[in-house]
């Protein structure tokens, strides 16, 4: 074999393990960003699993129930704010069920107190469930409200995998 010939093969060899240092890298970026992509959604359902969750004790939980879903919640409303874009109003959302949150719950561990008698306090408790049940009514709407907003953020149709077919 002559010189010529070698320097031929060598940068063919040369442009090969280029070429395909090239794929590997490009399929390493996509693979990177699919993921990134996968962990902010995970991220943002967790919040919206949250809501409910917290949505469900509102409902049918005890008091030490529903606040052990509000501490959580509390951690899923401070985080949303770096997870959303403001103009959605994800957040705001979020701090409506949070105050409604504390009407219920108000209600609920008083009358949880008052049938054991844990407390020798007299607050109305009529005034206390008429608050409650307003409360409970601007839930339901907040989370409608929340399901439409995330709407875009949790639906999975612009997530693409990656592949060579868009690149060739």
């Amino acid at each position: 074999m002559s010189k010529e010939s070698i320097a031929i093969w060598l940068a063919c060899l040369t442009f090969i393990v280029t070429l395909s240092s090239f794929a590997v890298a490009y399929s390493q970026m996509k693979i990177a960003s699919a993921k990134a992509k996968l962990d902010l959604y995970n991220k943002r359902f967790g919040i919206y699993q949250i809501a409910l969750d917290y949505y469900q004790s509102a409902w049918w939980g005890t008091p030490d129930e529903m606040k052990e879903k509000s501490l959580k919640f509390t951690t899923a409303f401070r985080e949303s704010q770096f997870l959303f874009d403001e103009k959605d109003g994800v957040h705001n959302t979020l701090k409506k069920i949070q105050q409604n949150g504390y009407s219920i719950f108000f209600e609920k561990e008083y009358k949880y107190k008052m049938e054991n008698n844990l407390t020798l306090d007299k607050l109305d408790l009529d005034q206390l469930r008429e608050s409650s049940n307003k409360a409970r009514d601007e839930f339901e709407i907040n989370i409608i409200q929340l399901e439409s907003q995330l709407k875009k953020y949790l639906e999975f149709k612009n997530i693409h995998g990656w592949s060579f077919r868009k690149f060739w």
